[in-house]
């Protein structure tokens, strides 16, 4: 197996993996992931890289790496591993920024609002939306 084959393998689970967004239900990302994964590791085989020859006036290469270091679209679906996987928000922690001084339960009201925006009918939606425009207390 090439390693663009196992590449392909070991990355394919990530589209299925990726969550919905409920704000907008048009955007399909994971479709533009799987076109993604077929474009970097399908089939069609990369270019040749470029390999000096001794008729250009340099030495050819005494030893060289085979796919070393990582190509690009490797290092890219490596990300979106660790986007999955929260490796980002494990190793850095940002509790004073998700708790501010000013306000902090903040965010989670926010979280709370855009989890019961998507299940509102468009009456209760309309009113929400006056009700930000007037403000109840000081």
């Amino acid at each position: 197996m090439s390693r663009r084959a196992a590449s392909k393998v070991f990355f394919t689970p990530l589209v299925s993996q990726w969550p919905k967004d409920i704000l907008r239900p048009d955007v399909n990302f994971p479709a533009f992931l799987a076109s993604r994964l077929e474009s970097d590791f399908g089939a069609a085989t990369p270019p040749e890289p470029y390999r000096p020859k001794i008729e250009d006036g340099l030495p050819p290469p005494i030893m060289v790496y085979k796919d070393y270091p990582l190509p690009d679209a490797e290092k890219q679906w490596g990300v979106i591993k660790g986007l999955i996987g929260n490796r980002y928000q494990k190793k850095y922690p940002v509790k004073k920024l998700a708790e501010p001084g000013f306000d902090p339960e903040y965010y989670k009201r926010l979280i709370a609002e855009l989890d019961q925006a998507p299940k509102r009918n468009w009456l209760t939606a309309y009113l929400n939306s006056w009700k930000g425009f007037i403000r109840w207390e000081h």
